[in-house]
């Protein structure tokens, strides 16, 4: 099995509503509908991980919307044909597996 199946499919059992999908040939996971804390308040929007460099960064999770309050210096990008957000996070490894990836970037908005 590739890196990128064991990857998804890891997520997969987290959060079922999910779809791998590639942008330049970077394979990203868009996690729809994807519920999780931010300080003191339950979120829940569309979130994807992008587990590559891009703009800089080791790898990315780009948000549906900012989260009021939380992380800093958020940016609008356009990915996989959508309009995203992200907050500037460093030093998330594309190493880890795409489950710790996910959890490491929404520290920054917790």
């Amino acid at each position: 099995m590739s890196p990128e199946a064991v990857g998804f499919d890891a997520l997969r059992k987290l959060h079922a509503d999910c779809a791998l999908m590639k942008e330049g040939g970077v394979p990203v996971v868009l996690l729809r509908d994807f519920a999780f804390r931010a300080g003191d308040a339950d979120q829940r929007m569309d979130l994807l991980l992008f587990p590559a460099l891009h703009s800089g960064y080791m790898t990315r999770l780009f948000f549906e919307r900012q989260v009021p309050g939380k992380g800093a210096n958020w940016n609008r990008f356009r990915v996989a044909e959508r309009e995203w957000l992200a907050p500037s996070w460093q030093n998330v490894p594309e190493t880890m597996a795409w489950p710790s990836m996910l959890c490491a970037h929404l520290r920054a908005v917790a």
